[in-house]
């Protein structure tokens, strides 16, 4: 088997420097509940980075945020598109635009219906909050395993802005800029763009070109229109594009199979040979030209009207993401597979809410959420010029030399018929997603101390589908099945098959379709076994079948009623504790790619996965000091139906993963012994488990339970198995340290440390070539003058930790 990996954590090093910044505020407040409430004060487990933190950090997006947050994970997979958000180790939504993500990212109240419409460098920002666990009751749409809500500064009435340059290695080189002031004294504006470049830290061998380079630019125009004390009006209009050579793979482990691929023993256009326990390879061998282009754009409105007792609020949306890549399949320096795919988003959604304001008995809320899109996706997968000569080689590695052309003789086929170039799968699909909810929540201060909560929320979504798909791989369509019927009907009676034959000659039919079914082998030899059959494994593709059809009408609904119960109670004036029970719930997810199926009555795999339901019990606690905070919080999570994708080597298997749960605690602090110096601490404990998987994918699980599939099985009994990728210790930790150095100018101090405990990436690679852990540190320096001018230098990942981000086995290289 072959295994590449993706790999992070190259060193950089910057110098910046900054325009004016903006005050900080000794409370965060935050805005989880859909209301203002501090940190302290709202009862659920939220994760809070302010502004000051992600500028002394140099975050330069979500990527970076991580470290910062052990709770959050986000990987990026074979192009930029391809990016899963993870909370409390559970979400998904890459490599497959009919599948959503669990993990609903809001930026500015709007919602980011796929992860790719998020990767972008972040905006002038407030505060970034992650909520941990479902949150389906408020949020609307997608937000199973928990959300991310990004707000960013509003335009101000008075004049000010922003100006950053930065360059790091790699070339890296940065541009930010802000702007904001008023128009009149009701209107104000903010500008923002900023462009980010970089050199790639990979090198494709075949061509010396760079790969994972950055090539990015972003703009961005925000209006606020106050008429009166209590109306106000926000209009955001932004664009932003991606155009890079992205992502490199490197070949960890090589099977007998990929000599053929290769054209000589590595290091001949590969590169070296992996050592799992060496250095990492930075090198990759793509014929192919590798392309990466992602465009985002949208127009937002939010008004906000003050009653006197209650505030509503509507915000309209419409955004277009376009995404096209190619991808070299194969991961080799041979011609074998590409596979070019092109993706459009149009979206419209609508949020009204109305809300109590001002401090009273209870608390209510009560609002609305419309979501419209439509998905239009292309997938291909094509054989290139090496392929014949690949699957030639083979079947010569399994004792078989020239039987394709063999074949294609007995089928009376051209020869160069199997694997010919330009041949392979191509697929067109569209969807139509019209979802809404009808939310509320009470809450009822029963004392001074006490708090009751229930929210509730009714959810719909409706999937209308339609894929058409050509299948033109000429092994592929072929029914090996009944070419070994038809050869030991004719073998047996001497007649062709034709219908009347087998009619007149029933017992040699039985016969016949005996011997079609059996592979050949020592025990079963010609002519009693079906030789065809040997054939199967380099049938790559799934028979296709276009969809609406006589038995799939193409669309998929689902409804839902969720709801959270919560009690927080003030212990004391420093002390707050809570207990949450909640219900989460996402809709099905449909496989818009050739790798998708008409149910099989088998595995019960097919087209779609079902809903995920999420039940979560929580318990917290909360405490503030003089010094600072600590919070910890205590769940249990489990999930029913979790949405699988899981790329097997030559396709993606969409599958319900029975019943997960993950059970675990959560401490966040923060400690200012003295003025200059602050310390934050972040620690996660997960002990995830399948609890009911009877009927799991053995493609899928190869890596952990090879012993439970074999003899051919398609399916096994994963239950009391471990979810690979989550690891049981995540620890996010830092230091502060600020020092005045005189009356104009103040230098401080930043070291982080991010570790994740060793785990296997993924099920159907083995842990012993696919497990990591993460050892990863950031410093950061920084000299602030009085009058806004700031110079930094940073370096992130200053160990120069290199760990996996995902392993995969390689397009049909098994074995």
């Amino acid at each position: 088997m072959i295994v590449s990996r993706l790999l992070g954590g190259a060193a950089i090093g910057v110098l910046s420097v900054t325009a004016p910044g903006y005050a900080q505020t000794d409370e965060i407040v935050v805005t989880a509940t859909k209301r203002e409430q501090t940190l302290q004060e709202v009862p659920i487990a939220v994760s809070v980075v302010d502004d000051r933190s992600i500028e002394q950090s140099n975050v330069q997006d979500l990527f970076d945020l991580q470290t910062m947050v052990p709770s959050l994970r986000i990987s990026q997979l074979q192009n930029s598109s391809q990016t899963n958000f993870i909370i409390r180790g559970f979400g998904n939504g890459a490599n497959n635009p009919g599948i959503e993500s669990s993990v609903g990212v809001f930026i500015d109240g709007v919602y980011r219906s796929r992860s790719a419409a998020a990767i972008l460098d972040l905006p002038v920002l407030e505060r970034v909050e992650i909520l941990r666990g479902p949150q389906s009751t408020l949020f609307g749409k997608n937000v199973s395993a928990g959300a991310i809500s990004i707000t960013t500064k509003r335009p101000e009435f008075e004049w000010g802005g922003l100006a950053e340059a930065s360059y790091g290695n790699f070339d890296e080189v940065i541009f930010r800029g802000s702007l904001t002031g008023p128009i009149s004294d009701k209107l104000a504006i903010r500008l923002s763009g900023s462009t980010n470049n970089r050199e790639g830290y990979y090198t494709n061998v075949i061509d010396g070109t760079d790969i994972n380079e950055r090539d990015r630019w972003a703009f961005r125009a925000d209006l606020l229109f106050e008429p009166t004390d209590s109306v106000t009006f926000r209009i955001i209009g932004d664009y932003n594009k991606i155009d890079e050579v992205c992502c490199g793979a490197v070949q960890l482990l090589n099977s007998p199979a990929t000599a053929f691929a290769i054209g000589g023993p590595p290091p001949t256009f590969l590169g070296r040979t992996i050592d799992p326990a060496g250095d990492q390879d930075f090198s990759v061998a793509f014929d192919a030209q590798v392309r990466n282009e992602l465009t985002g754009k949208g127009i937002s409105g939010q008004m906000d009207w003050d009653f006197g007792g209650a505030q509503l609020t509507s915000i309209t949306a419409y955004r277009e993401q376009s995404d096209t890549s190619e991808t070299d399949a194969d991961f080799s320096g041979a011609a074998i597979i590409t596979n070019p795919q092109a993706r459009d988003f149009e979206t419209f959604t609508q949020e009204i809410r109305l809300a109590s304001t001002g401090s009273n008995t209870i608390d209510w809320l009560i609002g609305g959420f419309y979501f419209d899109e439509n998905v239009s996706s292309s997938r291909d997968v094509i054989f290139g010029p090496d392929a014949r000569g690949y699957t030639d080689g083979l079947t010569t590695l399994l004792g078989q030399p020239g039987a394709l052309g063999t074949f294609e003789a007995a089928l009376s086929l051209p020869a160069g018929t199997f694997f010919a170039p330009g041949t392979g799968v191509f697929g067109d699909y569209q969807m139509d997603n019209v979802s809404f909810s009808i939310f509320g929540q009470l809450d009822f201060k029963v004392t001074e101390r006490l708090t009751l909560s229930g929210g509730v929320a009714y959810l719909d979504d409706k999937k209308e589908v339609v894929g058409t798909s050509l299948l033109t791989d000429a092994l592929s369509n072929i029914n090996l099945v009944q070419v070994g019927f038809a050869g030991a009907f004719q073998t047996i009676t001497g007649l062709p098959p034709t219908p009347a034959n087998i009619g007149a000659n029933p017992a040699a039919a039985a016969a016949a379709t005996a011997i079609s079914t059996t592979p050949c082998s020592a025990m079963n030899p010609p002519p009693a076994c079906n030789s065809a059959l040997a054939f199967a494994p380099l049938q790559f593709f799934d028979p296709q079948v276009n969809f609406p059809n006589a038995s799939e009408d193409g669309v998929f609904k689902g409804d839902k009623v969720t709801y959270t119960l919560r009690a927080a109670y003030d212990v004391s004036d420093w002390l707050n504790a809570y207990f949450t029970y909640s219900k989460g719930w996402k809709a099905s997810a449909v496989n818009l790619s050739s790798d998708g199926s008409p149910p099989d009555p088998v595995t019960g795999l097919g087209r779609a996965a079902g809903p995920e339901d999420v039940t979560l019990y929580e318990v917290g606690f909360k405490a503030k000091f003089d010094q600072g905070y600590i919070n910890v919080a205590v769940f249990d999570q489990t999930i029913e139906g979790f949405q699988s994708n899981i790329f097997i080597g030559t396709g993606f298997v969409l599958a319900n993963a029975g019943e997960q749960s993950v059970r675990g605690f959560e401490v966040e602090s923060l400690w200012q012994p003295a003025e200059p110096l602050v310390a934050t601490f972040g620690l996660t404990y997960l002990d995830p488990e399948y609890d009911s998987f009877p009927n799991a994918p053995c493609a899928s699980f190869v890596g952990v339970a090879p012993a439970a599939c074999v003899g051919g099985a398609p399916t096994f009994d994963a239950s009391g198995l471990r979810p690979a990728g989550i690891s049981k210790w995540s620890i996010a930790t830092s230091l502060t340290y600020t020092q005045p150095i005189s009356d104009t100018l103040e230098m401080y101090l930043r070291g982080e440390f991010d570790f994740q405990s060793d785990v296997q990436t993924v099920e159907n690679v083995p842990a012993a070539v696919s497990s990591r852990q993460v050892e990863n540190l950031n410093v950061s320096v920084g000299f602030n003058w009085e009058n806004g001018f700031e110079i930094q230098g940073w370096m992130r990942n200053a160990l120069d930790d290199q760990y996996l981000i995902q392993a995969f086995p390689t397009t049909a290289q098994q074995g």
